[in-house]
């Protein structure tokens, strides 16, 4: 089976993820309910400009898949719905774009500029590609499909695990991104993709001029445990091992929000791992998040009810927040970010001993 195939099927698993790891996190952090809201609901908007568009809701739909013909559809969806929903969308990683070019690979990501005309269209590479390809080759492949941003991913757990994985993420890269950002000229996005973001990768890629960081903790779909349960597939029982053993690996998804905020306070912050209720999304952006990332729930959407059950999610998930916004007295993003937050011992003892200061972040997540 395909790779890209196999991704697909193995992520709609239900334990395929560390949803359970953050009941504890989420449970030590609470939103303050306002009486008295002093707005009218009818007053609270959601939208958000990101990437020189303006959105209906600070919503991203990551990026998932591409590459293989039988992706092709998916990615078809996906855009219709993000397209339909005024939110922002992702397209997987376009490793294989880069490494066996063909109009046919083309197709599976070009088919999401094509429906979804006016929303952000990210695009996606890992970082360790920039060790094997030069930089007019991923160039080429980036320019290709007309995107807006470049997304980045860095995701060296699921290379651990993973049977055909790369697991050079040595300094140079550092370098090598930041001359692909002059070849493209184009915004660029560093993410993880499922163990979150520590502050110290926020300031090494800020000081390379990136500006916009997706955190995608360790709190949605695990990577270690699929790429697991694809070794175990092939045969590879010591990968499949070690996958149970790191399978608790992580930043969970607040904590990493927390970490970049702190980190780099005038970035633009993605908050996704797990974010797939209203509640989880009003806390992360209370916590400074910008904008939320959702993934799995999508799929699960599209392949239960096709673009109709994803519209259902993504309107009942929307209503909620603004619910939210409402019952904490905030008209708009940028003011929830601004409202005050009951957090618990063991948030507060991690961010002392890394050494956060909570006034300075209070400040700092304010926007």
């Amino acid at each position: 089976m395909c790779r890209k195939v196999e991704h697909v099927e193995l992520a709609l698993i239900d334990e395929m993820t560390y949803e359970n790891n953050c009941s504890n996190i989420y449970s030590d952090i609470m939103l303050v309910h306002q009486a008295f809201p002093g707005v009218s609901f009818r007053e609270v908007t959601l939208t958000a400009d990101f990437l020189g568009y303006s959105l209906e809701a600070p919503i991203v739909i990551e990026g998932m898949t591409g590459g293989h013909p039988a992706t092709a559809k998916i990615n078809e969806k996906l855009a219709l719905l993000a397209s339909k929903a005024k939110v922002a969308l992702g397209i997987g990683s376009q490793r294989a774009l880069i490494e066996n070019y063909s109009e046919e690979v083309l197709k599976t990501y070009k088919i999401v500029r094509d429906v979804a005309k006016e929303v952000p269209v990210i695009g996606n590479i890992g970082i360790t590609i920039l060790g094997k390809y030069s930089y007019s080759k991923v160039a080429e492949a980036v320019s290709s499909i007309d995107i807006d941003a470049l997304a980045v991913h860095l995701n060296p757990a699921q290379e651990l695990i993973q049977p055909e994985g790369d697991t050079s993420f040595t300094q140079d890269l550092l370098d090598k991104l930041a001359d692909l950002r002059k070849e493209i000229a184009m915004p660029v996005i560093v993410k993880e993709v499922g163990t979150g973001l520590s502050m110290e990768v926020a300031r090494a890629f800020a000081k390379i001029g990136v500006e916009i960081f997706d955190v995608a903790g360790a709190c949605g779909t695990s990577w270690i445990k699929i790429e697991g349960a694809r070794a175990k597939r092939a045969g590879d029982l010591l990968r499949a091992a070690l996958a149970e053993e790191l399978s608790s690996w992580g930043i969970p998804t607040p904590i990493s929000v927390i970490e970049c905020r702190y980190a780099v306070p005038r970035s633009t912050i993605i908050a996704s791992g797990g974010v797939w209720s209203s509640y989880k999304a009003a806390i992360n952006i209370a916590l400074g998040a910008d904008l939320v990332g959702i993934a799995r729930p999508i799929l699960k959407a599209l392949f239960n009810g096709g673009v109709e059950r994803g519209l259902e999610y993504l309107n009942l998930f929307i209503e909620g927040l603004k619910a939210i916004m409402f019952l904490t007295g905030s008209s708009s993003v940028l003011e929830l970010k601004k409202k005050p937050l009951y957090m618990g011992s063991r948030i507060l003892s991690y961010m002392r001993s890394r050494g956060i200061n909570v006034d300075d972040y209070l400040v700092s997540k304010g926007g």
